[in-house]
């Protein structure tokens, strides 16, 4: 094997390494969300989504501000990836 491929290799598992603590780390924090009783934490739920549309605002600013993108590009590519599951309702699976 030469050393490009063996650098390749390695770079590989690290990426799949990280993968895997991510998907652990997403597993854990989902679990969070669920009572003792396994149904649905709504206050954590309720937390949980306000953190994620906060996250999602600030990407969506820093992206103008910076002029990636004008907010109207953004509003029509959000439109776009909103119709790509057949309906214009301003939600995307989680699939």
């Amino acid at each position: 094997m030469g050393l490009i491929n063996w650098i390749f290799d390695i770079y590989q598992h690290t990426q799949i390494d990280q993968a895997r603590t991510d998907a652990a780390a997403a597993r854990a924090e989902i679990s969070t969300l669920r009572t003792s009783g396994g149904g649905i934490d709504s206050a954590r739920l309720q937390t949980a989504i306000e953190e994620l549309a906060l996250a999602t605002k600030t990407v969506q600013r820093m992206l103008v501000e910076k002029g990636v993108c004008s907010s109207d590009e953004f509003a029509r590519k959000l439109k776009e990836i909103d119709r790509e599951d057949g309906r214009e309702d301003g939600r995307a699976a989680l699939r």
